[in-house]
C-alpha cells in the first residue's frame, strides 16, 4: 500500500499530512488543496494578519457591526458553546491575556507588572459586550475590550474543514495533524483496520489502536504553566493533571475541551463526557498514572 507525506507551515505550527492507497498524482493534487484551504483559514482567522475577520473584530469600537465570513462566524459560535459547556473554562476573548504572558515570558514585564497588567485586561474583558447573531454572519460591539484569540481551536476547526474536503474527494485513509498538539485520524477498516496512537504519564506508556476520531493533548510538561484560567484571568491554579488527552469526532471539540479539561474536576469533566456525545473519551496523566473517562 503507498503512503504519501506532506509537511506545510501554517498557524504557527506544522501540519503534517499523511495519505494511503491512492495514487501519487490524486495524493499530491489533494495535498495542495488541503493546504490551501489551511492557508486561507489562516488568513481570515489569525489575529497575527491585519486584515483578518479576527483582526477586524478586534478593532472594533461602540457602536460598530461588522459582517463575517460564514466560518469566522461558524468558529466564534462553536467557541460560545464550548464556553458554556466547559463552564467557562474555555474562551477565546484572551488575546490581551496572551499578549501580557508573552511580554513577560520575553522579560519585558517583571512578575509585579504582569499581574497588574492581567488584572487590567482581565476588567475590559469583564466590561466588554459583543453579540454574535445567532441566525445570520454578523457580529455587533456594543461596548469593547474583549479581542479575540483562536489559538486553542483553530488548528482543530481546520482539521475539521480538511475532514469535508477529504469526503468530497473520497480520500477515506489518511491523517494530518495540526503540531503535537491535534491529529485527525481516518481509515476504511479494509485498508487500514486502525492508526496507532502513544499516549504517555511519567512511568506509563499505552499505544491506542484509532479509527476516524481526533485527539487533542494539553498539558503542562513541554511548555510549562502555560495554560490559564479564564474566568480569573491568571495562571496561579495548581495543576491536577500532567497531561491531557480528549478524542472527539469533531476536532474543534477535541481541541477546545483539552485546554477546558485542564481546569477543571474528575467530576466536573466525568459529566460533561456522559453528556456529549462528540466527546468519545478522556485520558490523562497524574502522579505516574494513565486513567481514562469513561
Amino acid at each position: 500500500m503507498e503512503t504519501y507525506r506532506y509537511e506545510h507551515a501554517a498557524m504557527a505550527t506544522e501540519f503534517v499530512l499523511t495519505i494511503k492507497n491512492e495514487e501519487e498524482d490524486y495524493a499530491n493534487n489533494a495535498c495542495q488543496q488541503v493546504f490551501d484551504l489551511v492557508d486561507n483559514l489562516e488568513n481570515r482567522l489569525s489575529r497575527f494578519i491585519a486584515d483578518s475577520d479576527i483582526s477586524r473584530i478586534n478593532r472594533m469600537k461602540a457602536g460598530e457591526q461588522m459582517a463575517l465570513d460564514f466560518e469566522t462566524w461558524e468558529i466564534i459560535r462553536k467557541s460560545i458553546d464550548i464556553s458554556a459547556l466547559s463552564y467557562g473554562t474555555f474562551d477565546i476573548g484572551v488575546a490581551k491575556h496572551m499578549d501580557v504572558f508573552r511580554a513577560a515570558k520575553q522579560g519585558i514585564l517583571t512578575e509585579f507588572e504582569m499581574t497588574n497588567a492581567l488584572a487590567k485586561v482581565q476588567e475590559q474583558k469583564q466590561n466588554a459586550r459583543l453579540f454574535v447573531d445567532p441566525d445570520k454572519p454578523m457580529i455587533y460591539c456594543v461596548e469593547p475590550g474583549m479581542y479575540f484569540d483562536l489559538g486553542a481551536i483553530g488548528k482543530g476547526y481546520a482539521l475539521d474543514q480538511v475532514k469535508k474536503l477529504m469526503l468530497d474527494l473520497e480520500i477515506e485513509t489518511y491523517s494530518i495533524s495540526a503540531g503535537e498538539s491535534t491529529i485527525h485520524f481516518e481509515n476504511d477498516h479494509t485498508v487500514l483496520p486502525f492508526w496507532t496512537y502513544p499516549i504517555s504519564s511519567k512511568t506509563k506508556q499505552k499505544t491506542l489502536e484509532l479509527s476516524n476520531v481526533t485527539v487533542s493533548a494539553s498539558g503542562t510538561y513541554f511548555q510549562g504553566n502555560h495554560i490559564f484560567d479564564p474566568r480569573k484571568g491568571s495562571n496561579d491554579f495548581l495543576p491536577e493533571f500532567d497531561r491531557v488527552w480528549v478524542a472527539a469526532t469533531d476536532a474543534g471539540y477535541s481541541d477546545a475541551f483539552s485546554t477546558a479539561f485542564f481546569l477543571l474536576s474528575i467530576e466536573e469533566i466525568e459529566q460533561i463526557v456522559a453528556e456529549n456525545e462528540k466527546i468519545i473519551w478522556m485520558a490523562y496523566s497524574k502522579d505516574g498514572t494513565l486513567n481514562f473517562v469513561p
